[in-house]
């Protein structure tokens, strides 16, 4: 006999592929991350030219400060894509999975054969996580052979290790969204509030909480390298204490450029962000589990 669990998690892959929108963002996704090592390879490419012009002029005569880039530099971009559109694609992968079974009325069928509650949201959330695993895990092949093409030469096993781990770090980083998509998309009576809150929380997540924390402009936030405290003004520094387990961006990002070897004056213990990341996904998957049956029988409206 079929296991209620993996029946589920195989329909939810077959209902992915008729997602156009979830797809779509994705492709987004996984064709920045392909971009990625060009568009840094360009950016130090650039920066290199300009100390060159510099030096044969005699403005300077020190060694070149970016001559020793780190190889993994080069996907140095795609953290900033996974916070941005991986994110998003998450929260959209949930809120579809949730909705597209109650607005095809098949809900009401599901439920009236022996399926628990539990047994439907454990085998959406295999499916979905398998979907993420299969996206982060292109996108790593991706940016493993950028890195390859660009340098022109194999890549250590010390920084290939370093990209798988950075790849499973930003599953852990994915999933809470991708779970809150979920819990809105089977609780929620419009579509519209269901995309909306899971997106309203995400920008509260990736810019509102970080700038309550630091003075910088907005824009730095959007740096590979996570914010910084103030250097100067009470508000910003008991803020950015306070706030900082909540700030799973920056908890993402000082993670990465440790991994990545972006920024060795990163701050905190990568111990630290790995914790708060695996917490965050577990209070999400408890969230999960208290999903009424009523509220995902209940109608989706427009």
């Amino acid at each position: 006999m079929k296991s209620p669990v993996l029946t589920i998690a195989r329909q939810e892959l077959l209902i992915a592929r008729t997602n156009r929108l979830a797809l779509l963002i994705s492709g987004i996704f996984l064709g920045m991350v392909s971009v990625s090592g060009f568009i840094s390879w360009d950016s130090h490419h650039t920066v290199n030219s300009v100390f060159a012009e510099a030096l044969r002029h005699g403005v300077t005569s020190g060694p070149n400060p970016f001559a020793s880039q780190q190889p993994l530099d080069l996907v140095s971009n795609t953290v900033i894509y996974i916070v941005l559109i991986g994110a998003l694609s998450a929260i959209l992968l949930g809120v579809q999975s949730a909705i597209s079974d109650r607005k095809a009325g098949v809900i009401d069928l599901l439920f009236s054969r022996p399926l628990s509650v539990t047994q439907y949201v454990n085998g959406k959330f295999l499916g979905m996580q398998y979907l993420l695993v299969l996206i982060l895990l292109t996108a790593g092949l991706l940016s493993w052979g950028s890195v390859l093409f660009i340098r022109g030469e194999m890549i250590s096993l010390g920084n290939t290790a370093a990209l798988a781990v950075f790849y499973l770090l930003a599953w852990l980083f994915l999933m809470p969204f991708n779970i809150l998509g979920f819990v809105f998309g089977a609780v929620s009576r419009h579509e519209t509030s269901a995309l909306l809150g899971p997106i309203l929380l995400w920008v509260a997540l990736v810019f509102v909480i970080p700038q309550l924390g630091t003075d910088a402009h907005p824009v730095s936030l959007l740096n590979p390298v996570p914010a910084q405290a103030a250097s100067t003004g009470a508000f910003f520094a008991f803020n950015h204490r306070i706030l900082q387990p909540l700030s799973l961006t920056d908890r993402f990002k000082n993670a990465s450029s440790k991994l990545l070897g972006l920024n060795n004056s990163s701050q905190g213990i990568a111990a630290y962000d790995w914790l708060s990341l695996a917490m965050a996904a577990a209070g999400m998957m408890a969230a999960l589990l208290l999903v009424k049956r009523s509220r995902i029988r209940g109608p989706i409206r427009e």
